[in-house]
């Protein structure tokens, strides 16, 4: 039995049967195309032509195969990535235009690790403009995620607030699963995705840490405790539930009650202070400091970086003030890359668009041009 060729068309096997129709009629005069339309179909293994017309018709719908990870199409991928970062919508259009299996490429992140797809970035960037565009050209609204920690683009949109690009994907038919629920917030949809119990628990979870870091209300908290999930598991990134619900800033500290009245142990005080900056919470920063915690307190993960490379990240010129004055090092360095505070806040300003950044460049520049690093 012959296979049907892979980039089989209606078009072809249209015209392979008129040319056996041909064939039938030099010996049964009274064939008709439905006669060697059905032979065809049979002969590649289809009980009718209808059914071979469904497959092919299928089949052409789907998104085409993703070309084999290679250093070259990861650059290509990665040049694509950083247009939609960009927000450069006509450049975006053409390069579809030309390859529209690119809505669907899984490749190297712009700026930093793992390998998500070009709506995940979309979504960083806070570009709905761009995200949209993607979905209309055929991008699935719960991506292909395994690569890039098993995060969904909704778990990104909820986790960084686009509330625009959440309420766009959700209308796109995006699935609300655990997780999503969780960073959602939205306690009813967990309480029915959790009625099987244990067994609804998404393993691994993403990050491969605990899935309490996601949670955002103490119900949901309480419900994963109860359910026998880790309170203080560490994630790839080093991050506990404990340091992801400081990191909420005032948002996190009934999470970080509803641990703390089960035994949980609060982390170390240098995380503590460098999830405080990252949750802008200053009540919290001034109250660790007064405690005798260090302005220049690090990471023991991630780039080793120190609390004022957060704050200058963030874009937060309150905090990166506060702590220079509570004597924070204005030329610190991490140990990935090296680089000062001011570069973190010089490199946000592209990655993350924040135009707060720019300020905090330009208040740690002048404290080293005028000597008081």
């Amino acid at each position: 039995m012959p296979s049907l060729p892979e980039r089989a068309s209606l078009e072809w096997l249209r015209k392979t049967a008129k040319d056996r129709l041909k064939t039938l009629r030099a010996t049964e005069p009274g064939a008709r195309l439905a006669d060697a339309q059905r032979e065809v179909a049979r002969e590649h293994g289809f009980p009718s032509w209808r059914a071979l017309k469904a497959h092919v018709e299928a089949r052409a719908a789907q998104p085409p195969a993703p070309a084999p990870p290679s250093p070259e199409r990861d650059a290509e991928v990665r040049t694509f990535f950083r247009l939609v970062a960009a927000g450069s919508v006509d450049d975006i259009r053409a390069r579809l235009a030309a390859e529209p299996g690119l809505v669907h490429a899984v490749g190297p992140h712009p700026f930093w690790g793992g390998r998500p797809q070009a709506l995940h970035v979309a979504i960083e960037n806070g570009r709905i403009d761009v995200g949209a565009l993607l979905l209309d050209a055929g991008a699935d609204a719960d991506g292909e995620n395994q690569a890039y920690g098993r995060w969904s683009p909704l778990m990104v949109a909820a986790h960084r607030g686009q509330t625009s690009m959440r309420d766009l994907l959700l209308a796109r038919g995006a699935a609300v699963g655990v997780v999503e629920a969780l960073l959602l917030g939205d306690d009813a949809a967990l309480d029915a995705l959790l009625a099987t119990g244990a067994e609804a628990l998404p393993s691994p979870p993403p990050n491969d840490g605990s899935l309490l870091i996601f949670a955002r209300t103490p119900f949901a908290v309480e419900r994963l405790l109860a359910l026998g999930v880790s309170p203080d598991a560490a994630d790839r990134w080093g991050a506990t539930p404990m340091t992801a619900f400081h990191r909420l800033g005032p948002r996190g500290r009934p999470l970080v009650a509803r641990l703390n009245a089960h035994g949980v142990p609060v982390p170390p005080a240098d995380s503590v202070m460098l999830a405080a900056v990252d949750g802008r919470d200053r009540e919290m920063v001034v109250r660790l400091l007064g405690l005798g915690v260090s302005p220049n307190a690090r990471a023991t993960a991630q780039s080793r970086q120190t609390a004022l490379h957060n704050a200058a990240w963030n874009g937060d010129l309150p905090m990166v003030r506060l702590l220079v004055e509570a004597g924070a090092d204005v030329e610190a360095r991490d140990e990935e890359h090296d680089a000062t505070p001011q570069v973190w806040a010089e490199t946000a300003v592209e990655v993350t668009r924040n135009p707060d950044c720019a300020a905090v460049a330009r208040y740690l520049a002048g404290l080293v041009r005028d000597g008081r690093p």
